[in-house]
């Protein structure tokens, strides 16, 4: 791409973009995870998920929130997105690479491109069911999750895994924090928040089989 071409002879102009990718991914793993304690609180009962769902309504949290989210999401996959090759002859060059080298950050990189395009996607179509479906209640959120609990199972280990390492590549690359240590921080994070996530899916489906 042009774009592609043109960003690779302007450093300056790279480090502003590394600087909005950086700042528009902190964002977006701090939506996701203020998401799944705000889905979580399905597990101390319908009243008290319907309760905090009707206050984002009433003080218009909700209406604000998720088309700020979706603008600063398209913005992190553009962004993010300039550095993955849109050929396959340099994609399969990359593949090659990476299985010659065995570097582990590399085969993250790859595995963050293409969690990333499988989000957009599936992040697109959640947004889409809860806007149709609004406003959102455990009712509601449990029948979606008797329909259809095989799609949000895949967005929640994919969400979580690309937030875990994109938050672990940032502070590794700005040098905020050792590599191990900051490894064991997320990882102990990412495996509270898929807890708090599958005990969510089950109270969700047991509710929606009560229905």
């Amino acid at each position: 791409m042009l774009s592609q071409r043109i960003l690779t002879k302007n450093p300056k102009a790279d480090a502003y973009l590394d600087a909005i990718e950086m700042a528009t991914g902190i964002c977006l793993v701090s939506f996701l995870w203020a998401h799944m304690l705000f889905v979580s609180t399905i597990i101390l009962g319908p009243e008290v998920f319907n309760g905090l769902s009707e206050f984002f309504d009433i003080y218009l949290l909700s209406y604000i929130g998720v088309p700020a989210i979706a603008i600063i999401g398209l913005i992190h996959f553009v962004v993010a997105g300039r550095r993955i090759p849109t050929n396959i002859r340099d994609q399969k060059i990359i593949w090659q690479h990476a299985k010659m080298l065995r570097h582990t950050d590399t085969w993250t990189w790859i595995f963050q491109a293409i969690t990333g395009m499988a989000i957009l996607v599936l992040a697109a179509l959640h947004i889409w069911a809860i806007s149709t479906g609004w406003p959102i209640r455990a009712e509601s959120a449990a029948e979606r999750m008797q329909a259809f609990w095989w799609f949000y199972l895949i967005l929640l280990a994919l969400g979580e895994y690309h937030a875990s390492i994109g938050l672990y590549r940032v502070f590794v690359k700005w040098g905020w924090f050792p590599r191990k240590p900051i490894f064991f921080v997320l990882k102990v994070v990412t495996v509270i928040i898929i807890a708090l996530g599958l005990g969510a899916m089950w109270v969700f489906l047991q509710l929606g089989g009560a229905a």
